[in-house]
């Protein structure tokens, strides 16, 4: 069928509604009635986003980055994996509204706006999944071993989400005596679990 066939049947069928709306009744043909109403709605923002260049899925990301689930967990870090996923590499910019902005504008650029939908999705529900560490002590040796494993881009974001209160870098540290005061600041505590992380990880890599 033709856009144009579809457009002249449409009206046949929106006249024909207009004028015996009225005689129209029962439950099987006001299902049907929903689901075309759910599907024209569909097709409407679709056809909206195409005739105003911004293609496929590019509403749906815009709605997503501004959404609560962005807020929540959504940081830099994050929004740079997600980056890495759809196109290989990392954002430029060091700013989070400014990182949004640029990434957006590259999934446009790029037509990429249902991948990105798709990604950016399934980077929402795992990190809804994954609660700030047990305080048992082997539970946070394990969690030094998965950091361990993770890229850059993965660690910053566990640090500035799971694990971006120093109060659970500390219980991190001390449940696996490492060489941290008392005293030590966020940063601190950040290079010494991540150096030592890696060194976990490394030695049991080897060893396998």
């Amino acid at each position: 069928m033709s856009y144009r066939d579809l457009a002249e049947h449409l009206a046949t069928l929106a006249k024909t509604v207009a004028d015996n709306h009225e005689r129209l009744e029962g439950l099987p043909l006001a299902k049907a009635a929903d689901g075309l109403e759910k599907a024209a709605a569909k097709f409407e923002i679709k056809l909206k986003d195409f005739l105003g260049g911004r293609g496929p899925g590019i509403r749906e990301l815009e709605e997503m980055l501004k959404s609560p689930q962005a807020k929540a967990h959504l940081p830099l870090p994050g929004l740079n994996i997600v980056c890495r996923s759809v196109f290989g590499s990392a954002l430029s910019a060091e700013k989070l509204p400014a990182a949004k902005k640029e990434f957006f504008e590259k999934v446009k650029k790029e037509q990429a706006g249902e991948r990105a939908v798709v990604l950016l999705k399934e980077f929402f529900f795992k990190a809804a999944q994954m609660p700030p560490p047990s305080a048992d002590k082997v539970a946070l040796q394990n969690e030094l071993l998965r950091l361990g494993g993770l890229s850059d881009d993965e660690l910053k974001f566990e640090f500035s989400s799971r694990l971006k209160a120093v109060g659970i870098l500390k219980k991190l540290a001390q449940a696996n005596s490492l060489p941290v005061s008392k005293g030590a600041k966020k940063g601190d505590l950040i290079d010494v679990i991540t150096h030592y992380a890696r060194r976990a990880y490394a030695n049991i890599a080897h060893r396998a």
